[in-house]
């Protein structure tokens, strides 16, 4: 976490976190119990975790004396109480842990080309009007982990979100996708994986009839290991892949390469020493006799891959500085630019418009215009609402609709 900050801003980053933790364990815990998970749930390197600092003889970890720092602040301002052993969850702290209430949609921001709702993912779709989405694109909490949208388990999360895919289904249109990010995750207490992105992928095609369009990797060279299986144990690899899942309502989405960015053809002289490998029957690996003509050059750039290679969202940029200075909390799981804009140019034209249920921080919002698309976006957490207006409020189209402070949650 060095370098996100001063330790005003740092503690800040810590508050929302450490009141959801001890949310998790039912409003009341031990410092010790917390650690740990609140240094996976802000991303924290493990070697940072490691380091420690010397006071007056006496050696203390860096991060575990931040939470505590955090705790202070948090006990001046009403939402932690209890003594410094047992740290308990007031009612103002609660409150802070707001979410819009069931059954109520609430249009929070417009723009000439978006709309931004506060609404759970389940009363935005039917605000939404069918058959008018090109693209729905997200990343849901993922089963076994806990967050302000609420903990899962692995039954019900794939329960919610058959529920969710039968309704956004009908939001399409006829050429539209469906994107859904997801990580991989630990069966619980194991160093396993869950094998929940196959369940509801199968689930996804055989329950509402969805086409798996694609499946497009995201290589992400900063994310972080898990603490428990590969730092600790040493029983399990960094697995630095998500998934990003690309289904279709029909087996014909309006998908077009040449969207895409150009990428570089590999060097002509590679090109001419395999050639020449292959021998003058263009014999390739495995026997096969292929037709080069067939494979020659053509057009701007080579055929794009699925692979996408992108780092994570560090705690840096506008968007963060200003959540900081207003005092809102930061979305902790922002994915990178880089992901909608390959997915939105591939799958949408100019002028169509993007949808993004579990919106967070709305980075597919401010993509998606970029690129001259429309965008819609809903997200139940007050705070990442008001933030995510951070990204457009500067824009002379800008509409602010609602007060956030005045809304009963």
């Amino acid at each position: 976490m060095r370098g996100r900050g001063s330790q005003p801003s740092l503690q800040g980053m810590l508050q929302l976190p450490l009141l959801e933790a001890l949310a998790d364990h039912g409003g009341r815990a031990r410092p010790r119990d917390l650690y740990d998970g609140l240094a996976e749930r802000v991303g924290l390197d493990p070697a940072a975790r490691q380091e420690v600092r010397e006071y007056e003889n006496q050696t203390t970890k860096v991060f575990d004396q931040q939470v505590r720092w955090a705790r202070q602040t948090a006990v001046s301002e009403g939402l932690i109480a209890g003594e410094r052993g047992v740290w308990e969850l007031t009612d103002l702290g609660r409150g802070k842990l707001t979410r819009v209430e069931r059954g109520k949609i609430v249009l929070v921001y417009s723009l000439d080309d978006g709309l931004a709702f506060l609404a759970h993912a389940e009363e935005a779709a039917g605000a939404i009007e069918p058959d008018s989405l090109s693209l729905i694109m997200t990343s849901p909490p993922y089963p076994v982990v806990r967050r302000d949208y609420g903990r899962f388990g692995l039954a019900e999360w794939l329960s919610w979100m058959s529920g969710l895919v039968g309704m956004w289904k009908d939001l399409l249109r006829d050429d539209g996708t469906l994107a859904i990010n997801l990580m991989d995750v630990h069966v619980p207490g194991s160093p396993m994986l869950s094998p929940y992105v196959e369940r509801f992928t199968l689930d996804a095609i055989d329950r509402h009839g969805m086409h798996l369009a694609g499946r497009m990797p995201w290589h992400s060279p900063t994310k972080l290991a898990s603490l428990e299986w590969a730092v600790k144990r040493r029983v399990s690899l960094k697995n630095s892949v998500e998934h990003v899942i690309l289904l279709s309502k029909t087996p014909n989405p309006s998908w077009d390469t040449r969207r895409l960015p150009s990428e570089p053809y590999a060097d002509a002289e590679g090109a001419r020493r395999r050639a020449r490998s292959a021998g003058a029957a263009g014999r390739r690996p495995g026997g096969y006799h292929m037709d080069d003509a067939a494979f020659a050059a053509a057009g701007d750039g080579a055929i794009p891959s699925n692979l996408l290679v992108s780092g994570g969202v560090g705690g840096g940029g506008t968007y963060a500085r200003r959540c900081r200075e207003a005092g809102l909390s930061l979305h902790p799981a922002r994915f990178p630019e880089a992901l909608p804009r390959r997915v939105i140019l591939l799958s949408t034209e100019p002028g169509q418009t993007v949808y993004d249920p579990m919106a967070g921080s709305n980075t597919t919002g401010k993509v998606a215009l970029d690129l001259g698309r429309r965008f819609i976006s809903s997200d139940p957490v007050v705070d990442y609402v008001a933030g995510s207006a951070f990204r457009f409020d500067q824009r002379s189209d800008f509409r602010m609709h609602a007060d956030l402070s005045r809304i009963a949650v």
